[in-house]
């Protein structure tokens, strides 16, 4: 498996696939690399690449208080390591917290921005509960939010499988700080700034995350795609639709 040592000397963790435009995904707290599991057929068109964030998965711990922007330096680290100049950054709910970070901070390096149930903030009472219940259980039981969430994602047992066991390899610490931190984040007065093209993916039925679509209004090159009958997990649980979306918008805009 590959890896690169980062400047702290922590080994992280990541999957590189397939030849093409270069698209790097990132995950939320906990998850790791493991929740793409659908997108690994998107090798077949682009080189895409899954890194475990520091702390999750198969990563090592770089600290114990992770925050939004710290991971969005790693990224910074993992795309010098592999010579890329530019990125498509794919960002998988608070994992798109990070994926603006690194647009807003590192824009020379962004070629474009794809959020899949994104958000600038956590600005309705729905998503505070959903952050405030998962710091909750990664508290009291990291192991059953793992089965919770994989089986949220998955129907297939095998990956609901890999994917819990790959949780359960996330530290603790991290993995509640990486919700903690990323509560307090708020990026709004900014996102006029990121003028690359931006495509906003949103299950239809996940209404307290998609009140979040009206912040991206400031953003000149934004577009959104709905998926019907989704909820927030459309990467795992409507995979097909949401690669279909993220390939015309790549092949479109880029």
């Amino acid at each position: 498996m590959p890896y690169f040592i980062e400047k702290s000397g922590a080994k992280l963790f990541y999957e590189d696939r397939g030849n093409g435009e270069a698209i790097v995904f990132i995950h939320p707290p906990g998850m790791g690399r493991k929740v793409f599991k659908m997108q690994h057929s998107l090798a077949r068109e682009f080189r895409v690449i899954f890194p475990d964030l520091s702390g999750n998965g198969d990563s090592e711990v770089i600290s114990h208080a992770p925050d939004v922007s710290m991971y969005a330096r790693e990224v910074v680290q993992l795309i010098d390591h592999l010579n890329l100049d530019q990125i498509v950054v794919v960002g998988y709910s608070c994992g798109g917290m990070i994926a603006q970070e690194f647009a807003l901070t590192f824009p020379e390096r962004t070629k474009a921005v794809i959020l899949a149930g994104g958000f600038p903030k956590v600005a309705t009472g729905g998503l505070r509960f959903e952050f405030l219940g998962g710091m909750y259980w990664v508290d009291k039981s990291p192991e059953t939010l793992a089965k919770l969430l994989s089986h949220s994602h998955f129907k297939d047992a095998e990956i609901k499988r890999e994917l819990n066991e790959h949780m359960a390899k996330s530290d603790p610490e991290c993995w509640y700080t990486y919700y903690n931190r990323a509560l307090s984040f708020d990026c709004r007065g900014r996102l006029d700034k990121l003028t690359q093209p931006l495509l906003l993916v949103y299950g239809n039925k996940e209404f307290w995350i998609n009140e979040h679509s009206k912040y991206y209004s400031v953003c000149s090159k934004a577009k959104m795609e709905v998926i019907e009958h989704a909820y927030h997990q459309t990467p795992a649980t409507h995979y097909d639709r949401f690669n279909d979306a993220l390939t015309r918008f790549v092949h479109e805009e880029i």
